[in-house]
């Protein structure tokens, strides 16, 4: 049977067999073994379920037609048989009419919510048949169903005859190329040699590809399906909380210099139930009030107040996404994080820092510094070491640390101070003729941003010119001789001969009075002298009567 169609077989009363072997339907195998079988009285329930059962195994058998009298005899067998080929069709008889309840493929395709109708019908022409068997499908049992009124069509058509002839006209409520349209589909092992033009079947040939019933048999056979959906509406039942998506609630990156009353980000939750979605700050939070949503559906969070990285890197809030619209009320919250960055927003700082106030963030308010350096006319070429520090300032917002650059703004007095700009360190290039005209230098240090020189810092560095120190103090003797009255009270001035008060004096010869009027005295220390005696910045002596004994003998060592 190679590259031909599949035969239709029969099981009937003689009637039926009669009339479809008049059709051409009639055929022996190579094993000689007919397609159909005559029932008669005489014919046994196992004869007929033998042959039923060896129409099924056969490869050139497509359709099975039975009276459904006799299907009732063999119930079980086809109840049994569950392929589509060969399709088993019950059709009625001369003596008993067709009963649709009886029907094992249409009591199966309703339990399938389909209906699937068949009748067979067949026309013949030239010796070549088509069966067409109809299967409306729908979801739902119903009268007003647009797949009713179709039947099984048997067709016959002249081979060799050309493409688009008529073969048969569908008779179905629906329309297939209407607005409430049906979906038909022809399948089958010889499905292709037909298509659907709206509700007729025509002739699928062409110049290369003719149709031959010596090469396709007496019979093509193909399926014909009307679908038709339903809608089923499924009511939505409140029963999942809101979520939020993932990718809105990471941490944020947000600039100090954020401006206030802008949208800082937008958080979005999700509700599967399409459920209304109302967004709240939890005031409870650590950092609530640096935040609010001015439109509570949108999700947008707006900077209420200035943030400051100086003061707080790292800002903590809750927020809730709540349903509005149901009486669940479902909600979920997101805990964010928000990193303040450091913005340029602070000028540059003399070190060390000199605090003058504090204010309610604990910010320290600090005064720049006055550096000091002492020098003497014969210095020159030389760094200057200021105290408390060197020149030095760093850039406010510390974790930018923007370089800076520094210069004198006044006080170089014609370039005999220069400065690096960029250490800071001020060399001086030329000596001070005459201390008394110039005692002190006043220099004006600026130091500002290299990426912004609007933002810089000023301080004052005095340059003190000092007498040149030439020759160490020297004391007018090398010993000194004092006594001590005893007394009651606990301390007493030390005297010399006469009765006079002992002053130890040192002379400078760098003063031509020999005066340093910034001499400083002072004694060297010992085991028996610690505690007892103390010299003053003129050079007298004071001892501790209360804590000395009589005859006591001590020599004390001056410093100057």
């Amino acid at each position: 049977m190679a590259g031909r169609g599949k035969l239709i077989a029969v099981i009937g009363d003689e009637d039926t067999c009669t009339g479809f072997l008049l059709g051409g339907i009639g055929e022996l195998n190579k094993n000689r073994s007919p397609n159909f079988l005559v029932v008669e009285k005489e014919t046994s329930i196992a004869e007929i379920e033998e042959t039923f059962k060896s129409f099924l195994t056969r490869n050139d058998i497509g359709i099975i037609l039975i009276n459904q009298f006799i299907a009732e005899m063999i119930r079980h067998a086809i109840d049994q048989h569950m392929e589509s080929i060969p399709a088993v069709l019950e059709i009625p008889s001369k003596e008993h009419p067709y009963d649709a309840s009886k029907d094992s493929i249409l009591r199966r395709a309703k339990g399938m919510f389909c209906r699937a109708l068949f009748t067979t019908v067949l026309v013949c022409l030239d010796h070549v048949s088509l069966l067409v068997m109809w299967t409306p499908r729908n979801l739902k049992l119903s009268t007003s169903s647009l797949c009713l009124g179709g039947s099984d069509i048997f067709a016959t058509v002249s081979e060799n005859r050309p493409v688009g002839e008529f073969i048969a006209n569908l008779s179905i409520v629906g329309d297939p190329t209407g607005v409430n349209s049906i979906r038909l589909c022809l399948t089958g092992e010889n499905a292709n040699w037909f298509y659907l033009e709206g509700r007729t079947i025509r002739l699928n040939s062409s110049i290369l590809r003719v149709l031959d019933r010596e090469r396709q048999g007496s019979v093509l056979m193909a399926a014909l399906t009307c679908y038709e959906d339903d809608i089923i509406q499924i009511l939505n039942e409140n029963d999942n909380k809101p979520r939020f998506l993932e990718k809105t609630i990471q941490p944020r990156y947000i600039s100090e210099l954020t401006a206030v009353n802008s949208v800082v980000f937008t958080v979005k939750a999700i509700d599967a139930d399409g459920d209304t979605i109302t967004y709240i700050i939890d005031r409870a939070s650590p950092d609530a009030n640096y935040f609010r949503i001015d439109l509570p559906n949108s999700g947008k969070v707006i900077l209420d107040k200035p943030m400051d990285y100086e003061t707080k890197t790292k800002l903590q809030l809750v927020i809730y996404a709540v349903e509005t619209n149901t009486k669940e009320w479902y909600n979920t919250s997101a805990s964010l994080i928000v990193n303040v960055e450091d913005g340029d927003d602070h000028y540059p700082q003399f070190l060390p820092c000199t605090p003058i106030s504090q204010d309610h963030n604990h910010t320290v308010v600090c005064t720049n510094p006055i550096y000091v350096v002492n020098i003497t006319e014969k210095d020159q070429d030389m760094l200057l070491n200021f105290s408390p520090g060197p020149i030095h300032a760093e850039d406010g917002d510390r974790s930018l640390d923007t370089p800076l650059l520094y210069s004198i703004l006044s006080g170089a007095d014609k370039n005999r101070f220069q400065i690096d700009n960029q250490t800071a360190e001020i060399t001086m290039t030329k000596r001070v003729e005459n201390r008394h005209m110039t005692p002190i230098f006043r220099l004006r240090i600026m130091a500002s941003q290299l990426n912004d020189p609007k933002k810089y810092s000023v301080a004052t560095a005095l340059v003190r010119v000092l007498a040149e120190n030439r020759f160490p103090p020297l004391f007018n003797r090398t010993t000194y001789k004092g006594f001590i009255i005893e007394s009651s009270s606990p301390a007493t001035l030390v005297s010399t001969y006469g009765n006079e008060v002992l002053f130890i004096q040192a002379i400078d010869q760098d003063f031509v009075d020999g005066v340093n009027p910034k001499m400083h005295y002072s004694l060297q220390p010992t085991r028996a002298t610690t505690g007892l005696y103390h010299i003053t910045e003129e050079g007298v002596i004071i001892a501790k009567t209360d804590r000395l004994r009589s005859f006591d003998r001590l020599i004390l060592e001056v410093r100057s």
